[in-house]
């Protein structure tokens, strides 16, 4: 059998994939089915608090004891989480079934004929989050699959999402979604699998303040900036995160774009990121890592690597932990490898967020697999743009990031051709409530109308700035540029002073601030210091010395 007629066999199998309702968006909350492993008491805890926030039904809990490690084998996967959750939902009339007989190849109990009424199924930190391959297990068909398709390992997740799937769909390789690419599908097609989410993290703690964090930002609305890092290996996914940014933009957000082959670092603005999606590094670094760094509520997180996902309980390791840890609270990735056409949309996935959808909707909108790699973390029920920015405008002005909606409001009346009123909206917010982006943007402004003196006033504030967070160096930097741009060179430099003095820079920042600041002190007359900086940044740029081999006597 060739890979295509593999493929096209599991299409057409998946045709015959058995009726099932799924709950309506109004009452969503009474038809999330939660699972829970009875061996991990913070499962339990996680259980309690999502349907607690939720109103969901205690009832829709279902515990099973099943192993604490994040992998499993695909034995452990069929006998203690596959086959019990599928009569679990049988028996409480979540699937209504007829059962087919005997178990397939991997030992899987399987149904003829299946109806469900699951809006979303979701499992919690403590249920096994990937399956590992067991090439004996591979069944008859697959002889002639390429090396790579010839695999049975894959998230937990991905699979549950066929549980009542037909008898006959197999666990090796993958098997095509039917939501895929189809936010409103035709009848037959929504009927086919269950959207499956995790609530997961690297520690109970966090996963709890995910769920808190994604209910404050749908009371509230997503506030902050979009950061797009492109610029990777494959010119695809430097199409998908492309078109991802120019939705961002369109939306209004304040945007920045990373088109280099190098990946975003300390050098970078960072500041309030809503919304996040790169690629290409293996595992998260620099501003990812940082616990205190400013996320706001409900943040979106996308890095597409192939084992994005192969923990999500450490921050060192991938990426999910690691973004789940600094707060963000929507995030996608893959457990082991997906192969690139095989992975979630970022631009799907954000397009179907951006529409007022939920994460859920999202996650299984974007995702052109099942039965494979990928795996969605977040509460399926968040939508982080149920409020639209006008609602936002009303209701969401005095919050922590609302200097972000000022930025997205300001986008909005330039784009519709009112300079004048942006200009005017601008003061008014930043004499209401001052902030270093908002002084930025409105200075932007006023230079863009040959408006110097007014541009320069507006970032003076900055001079009473004598404590500020890691998240804000680089926007003071651009300040800074700003201000030496435009005959500040004295103020600029004070800026540059305050900003290398600061202990614990990411050694890319340390060089870029040491090389800016060297031009502008020696534009000033200030050449010692010019000297001693610029001697500073080839340091740090110079390669470690080597360590002389030890002669053999």
């Amino acid at each position: 059998m060739s890979l295509n007629q593999f493929f096209l066999s599991i299409i057409g199998l998946t045709s015959l994939l058995p009726t099932c309702v799924v709950g309506q968006a109004a009452g969503e909350e009474a038809h999330v089915v939660v699972v829970v492993n009875a061996n991990d008491s913070g499962s339990t805890e996680i259980a309690k608090y999502y349907t607690e926030q939720r109103g969901i039904p205690k009832a829709n809990i279902i515990s099973l004891e099943m192993s604490t490690n994040e992998t499993v084998s695909v034995r452990e996967f069929v006998d203690t989480i596959y086959n019990p959750l599928l009569n679990a939902l049988i028996e409480k009339d979540w699937i209504r079934a007829v059962k087919a007989k005997g178990r397939d190849v991997v030992g899987r109990e399987r149904v003829s004929v299946a109806r469900h009424h699951i809006s979303y199924l979701v499992t919690t930190r403590g249920v096994p989050l990937r399956i590992a391959n067991d090439a004996t297990l591979l069944g008859a068909g697959t002889e002639q699959l390429p090396k790579q398709f010839k695999v049975n390992n894959g998230s937990v997740d991905g699979e549950l999402a066929l549980l009542a799937g037909a008898a006959n769909l197999p666990m090796a390789a993958f098997v095509p979604n039917p939501l895929f690419s189809e936010m409103v599908p035709t009848s037959s097609d929504a009927k086919r699998v269950i959207r499956v989410s995790r609530l997961d993290g690297p520690s109970v703690g966090v996963v709890k303040k995910m769920i808190a964090r994604s209910m404050q930002a749908e009371a509230e609305g997503l506030q902050g900036r979009a950061y797009f890092d492109i610029g990777g290996p494959h010119a695809k996914g430097d199409e998908w995160m492309t078109a991802a940014g120019d939705l961002a933009l369109a939306a209004y957000f304040d945007t920045d774009f990373e088109t280099t082959k190098r990946p975003m670092d300390g050098r970078d603005r960072y500041d309030a990121p809503a919304i996040y999606m790169g690629w290409y590094r293996q595992n998260a670094y620099g501003p990812w890592r940082e616990a205190k760094w400013s996320v706001p509520p409900g943040a979106i997180g996308f890095h597409l690597h192939s084992f994005s996902a192969i923990t999500v309980r450490s921050i060192s390791r991938g990426w999910l932990g690691a973004l789940v840890n600094q707060g963000y609270c929507a995030t996608v990735g893959n457990v082991y490898e997906p192969y690139l056409e095989y992975t979630h949309r970022p631009q799907m996935l954000l397009g179907a967020l951006l529409d007022g959808h939920t994460f859920g909707e999202a996650a299984m909108f974007s995702n052109p697999t099942l039965s494979w790699q990928g795996v969605a973390i977040g509460d399926p029920l968040y939508r982080p743009f149920k409020m639209g920015l006008d609602e936002q405008l009303q209701g969401s002005m005095n919050n922590t990031f609302s200097a972000y909606l000022c930025l997205r409001q300001i986008n909005r009346l330039q784009a519709e051709g009112k300079a004048d009123e942006a200009v005017a909206f601008a003061r008014r917010q930043f004499v209401r409530q001052p902030s270093l982006a908002l002084a930025y943007q409105l200075a932007k402004l006023h230079a863009a109308k040959d408006q110097r003196k007014k541009a320069v006033e507006a970032l003076k504030v900055v001079r009473y700035i004598t404590v500020f967070s890691s998240d804000e160096v680089v926007l003071i930097k651009k300040i800074a540029d700003f201000l030496n741009e435009h005959e500040e060179s004295e103020l600029a430099l004070d800026l540059y002073r305050k900003l290398i003095d600061r202990n614990r820079l990411p050694k890319a920042l340390e060089i870029s601030l040491l090389e800016g600041g060297a031009k502008i002190a020696m534009n000033q007359g200030e050449t010692a210091l010019s000297s001693a900086w610029t001697l500073s940044a080839r340091k740090l740029k110079a390669p470690p010395p080597t360590k002389a081999k030890k002669s053999k006597s």
